[in-house]
């Protein structure tokens, strides 16, 4: 996701059946800057995150890494924050 603005990210976690969806936002040295965890997403179904970190203070612009957590396994992507 390559998210303008101030306004959340929508992921699809890609669900074969209801779970729990645990999102972990990191800066390129790793650091935890904030963890969502959304229960009971159906299948098929979205979760969306704030960019934010964990005080609620918007994300610099740069470059993080997004972990999934769901009871199918774990996906890391790239998120490239621009402001």
């Amino acid at each position: 996701p390559n998210p303008v603005g101030a306004g959340p990210v929508t992921l699809n976690p890609g669900l074969s059946s209801s779970s729990t969806v645990k999102v972990e936002l990191f800066t390129v040295a790793f650091r935890k800057v904030n963890e969502l965890t959304f229960s009971q997403v159906p299948a098929g179904g979205t979760v969306s995150i704030p960019l934010t970190d964990k005080k609620g203070t918007p994300l610099a612009s740069g470059l993080y890494y997004v972990v999934v957590t769901t009871d199918q396994g774990r996906t890391i992507l790239k998120l490239l924050v621009l402001r």
